[in-house]
């Protein structure tokens, strides 16, 4: 973990977010999250890197995206919301889609715009990240607007800390995202 968080810190003299941050307030590193409340909040427990990376670095503000979306006292989002207050509002049923249902566990973290969200799988053992994007859902339920984006929360703030470009390697013309949805279409298409 310790080479994980020196890569972020050397990211960091050069892009503190990869879509700018003129609406972010500065990092928060000052003041970690409360951990446990956060835990006991959103009933589940946080990844170990997570925990390092807001209470080392910042609490939220930093990273992919807009950066990560910050848990209690830290970064909000463009909506500013915490990331435990994100969780609990997605998790509402909506009475506008009576067949929403945000997976239990599933914690946002970052912003890409457009509602689009990288999210931990914090029932997952190695907190698989995936993505939430609700402008391609077109179907009974929402299961349509999830994807796989990364094995663990860990590979995708590696790639992220080696200059990976996350966004290209979901959207990008031979992006994850973009061949799923060619796929979907070409279904459509022949039938």
């Amino acid at each position: 973990m310790d080479d994980i968080i020196a890569a972020i810190r050397r990211r960091l003299e050069t892009k503190r977010t990869d879509l700018g941050d003129s609406w972010r307030p500065t990092l928060i590193p000052s003041e970690p999250p409360d951990f446990a409340s956060d835990e006991r909040r959103v009933g589940f427990a946080l990844p170990p890197l997570m925990k390092r990376l807001y209470t080392e670095i910042g609490n939220g503000g930093f990273g992919p995206g807009y950066g990560l979306i910050g848990l209690s006292n830290g970064v909000p989002d463009y909506d500013g919301l915490t990331a435990p207050a994100l969780y609990e509002e997605l998790r509402r049923s909506s009475t506008d889609e009576p067949n929403w249902s945000w997976p239990e566990g599933l914690l946002p973290v970052c912003d890409w715009g457009c509602a689009i969200k990288s999210c931990i799988d914090c029932l997952d053992p190695n907190f698989r990240m995936r993505l939430f994007d609700p402008n391609v859902h077109d179907g009974e339920d929402w299961t349509d607007s999830f994807f796989v984006e990364s094995p663990s929360f860990e590979a995708w703030m590696t790639a992220w800390a080696s200059g990976g470009d996350l966004w290209n390697a979901m959207y990008g013309p031979e992006g994850d995202v973009t061949r799923i949805l060619a796929t979907r279409s070409n279904g459509l298409k022949q039938k």
